[in-house]
C-alpha cells in the first residue's frame, strides 16, 4: 500500500491520521510517517479489511477500541 492508497483510505473509515494511528495502536509519529512513506505490512491489512467491513460491523469495531472510563 502505497502513502496516496493509506491516505485516501482513511476518509471513507472516517479516521484522521491520528485517529487511525490509535486505532492501530502505534505512535503519533508512526501513523504520521504510514502516511509520508506508507504502512507497514499489517497496518496495510488492517485498513484494507476494515475497508471490506460493512459499515455497521466498522462502527462495532471502533466502538469496540474506544477508551473507556476506569471503574471501581
Amino acid at each position: 500500500m502505497t502513502p496516496a492508497e493509506y491516505r485516501a483510505a482513511l476518509a471513507p473509515l472516517g479516521l484522521s491520521q491520528q485517529a487511525a494511528g490509535r486505532w492501530l495502536m502505534v505512535s503519533p509519529k508512526t501513523a504520521q510517517n504510514y502516511a509520508t512513506v506508507g504502512p507497514s505490512g499489517p497496518a496495510a491489512r488492517a485498513v484494507l479489511m476494515a475497508l471490506k467491513l460493512s459499515p455497521a460491523a466498522w462502527a462495532q469495531e471502533l466502538a469496540s477500541c474506544a477508551p473507556r472510563p476506569p471503574t471501581d
